[in-house]
């Protein structure tokens, strides 16, 4: 299965390959906070999320709702960010500097990857799946809670 991010004024989408979106974040700011608010294709609201900051520099994120299937944890160790999901820990690694090329495991195994694309405009990230499963949908939500800092327009 593969994914694509569109960046809009409005919204940041990820589609799949004929277009369809999957998932839509919308953010609205606060003084010193973000909230996130993610919908499906059928604009039914999954999750939404705060992120703290000062100065452009996110300091706390914290989980506010969670109307998906699974209870999770979200965490962060440096450029690691984790989704505890019952027995299974979910892991994306996040760059600083040049194009991101990373992927997600689940307990150490490899289960997709995300690549950044250069254009001339705006970049484009491509996500790659090798099997069509709930865990997909869970690392499109990591690595929306984690890469907010690097896509939010506010």
């Amino acid at each position: 299965m593969q994914y694509k991010i569109v960046f809009s004024k409005n919204s940041t989408d990820i589609v799949d390959s004929s277009g369809s979106i999957i998932l839509k974040t919308v953010c609205k700011t606060y003084f010193f906070k973000r909230k996130y608010f993610v919908y499906d294709s059928a604009d039914n609201l999954l999750l939404v999320f705060q992120k703290t900051d000062f100065l452009l520099i996110f300091l706390k994120t914290k989980i506010l709702l969670n109307n998906l299937n699974h209870i999770f944890e979200y965490k962060e160790k440096g450029l690691s960010y984790f989704l505890l999901i019952n027995r299974i820990t979910l892991k994306f690694k996040g760059q600083v500097i040049g194009l991101l090329n990373s992927e997600f495991k689940v307990n150490n195994t490899i289960v997709g990857h995300v690549k950044e694309i250069p254009d001339s405009i705006n970049n484009s990230m491509i996500f790659n799946f090798p099997e069509d499963n709930e865990i997909n949908q869970y690392c499109l939500i990591l690595f929306t809670i984690a890469s907010t800092n690097y896509w939010d327009p506010h």
